[in-house]
């Protein structure tokens, strides 16, 4: 993964942080006391340093010569001064236009956020991974947590709007990085990425891998007795019988569990064609799941992801008594 990579866009992501974040481009408006050292060539002394030049909102072409096309421009960093050709003006024109100096707006956003991503990952001194896979990636269909792009999104607009508004910056700043930031509370492990270890990975993810429009039922809970007994599984249960499971008749509906061997995930099969009855049901790992009453259609099939620290013998641990 490269440490030029942003998490967050450059466009809606800093907009949903300040609506009017275009208006932090950082373009500064020159003092118009233009010169004419040569014909259609104009002259502006005491610049201060121009990376790009804009007439009228029009960016003008940086050239490394003498201008001598249209709309071109020189900045002369040892004299500071710009020159600009213009094929057709006059000098009493030029200074009633309006002239700005800046950077082009989405390299300054570019460059701003991939900093502010390179700030994020130094303060949390570990790894922030990509979701490459669709299938993983949850409800925003984003590579990375919803944390992590709000927090660039946040820092960013920060560094943006910090050279005018520097309370507006602080408060931004502050959601992310004060003592009930966002970041600061990553860092701290309150919250956690979706690759980390947490009470909630160790007590089974679920998740819809594919099931059928007619389909009403669901798995409505894991239950575990203890830590789970692998480090790793992406359990799969699948319908094998279809029907309707409903309180007050015989169920029909029966469901088997895949789990990983050597081979791979989802490579053997631990349970095989279990009627659902509604009770808390055979799963994996020490773990058991409760079906919802409703309708099951062959091949519908949910994960239900595990993923503990290194499974601890013979130590004291603290965990849910059920009974």
């Amino acid at each position: 993964m490269s440490y030029l990579t942003a998490f967050c866009n450059i466009t809606t992501d800093l907009q949903a942080i300040v609506s009017d974040i275009d208006r932090y481009d950082r373009k500064r408006v020159l003092i118009s006391n233009w010169t004419v050292p040569s014909s259609n060539l104009y002259r502006l002394h005491n610049t201060g340093y121009i990376e790009n030049l804009y007439k009228d909102g029009l960016e003008l072409t940086k050239v490394s010569d003498t201008p001598n096309a249209d709309n071109e421009f020189k900045y002369n960093e040892a004299s500071d001064f710009v020159d600009v050709f213009l094929a057709s003006s006059s000098i009493s024109a030029f200074n009633s236009s309006v002239c700005e100096a800046g950077q082009d707006w989405e390299d300054l956003k570019t460059r701003v956020v991939k900093e502010q991503a390179d700030h994020m990952r130094s303060y949390l001194n570990r790894p922030v991974y990509k979701r490459g896979n669709s299938n993983y990636q949850g409800a925003s269909g984003r590579p990375y947590d919803f944390i992590i792009i709000r927090c660039n999104a946040l820092l960013a607009c920060a560094d943006l709007v910090r050279s005018q508004d520097m309370q507006q910056s602080l408060l931004l700043e502050e959601q992310v990085l004060g003592d009930d930031g966002m970041l600061t509370k990553l860092k701290s492990r309150e919250y956690v990425m979706w690759n980390e270890t947490s009470f909630r990975s160790e007590s089974g993810v679920i998740r819809e891998v594919s099931v059928n429009a007619n389909s009403t039922g669901y798995i409505e809970d894991v239950k575990m007795d203890g830590p789970p007994s692998t480090d790793y599984d992406e359990v799969r249960v699948i319908i094998s019988s279809a029907g309707t499971f409903a309180p007050g008749t015989a169920s029909t509906v029966k469901y088997d569990v895949f789990t990983k061997n050597d081979t791979g995930l989802k490579r053997h099969k631990s349970v095989d064609a279990e009627t659902m009855n509604g009770d808390y049901q055979s799963l994996a790992y020490g773990a058991s799941i409760r079906f919802q009453a409703g309708v099951y259609t062959v091949s519908d099939e949910w994960s239900v992801t595990f993923q503990s620290d290194e499974i601890q013998i013979g130590t004291v641990r603290s965990g849910q008594i059920y009974r």
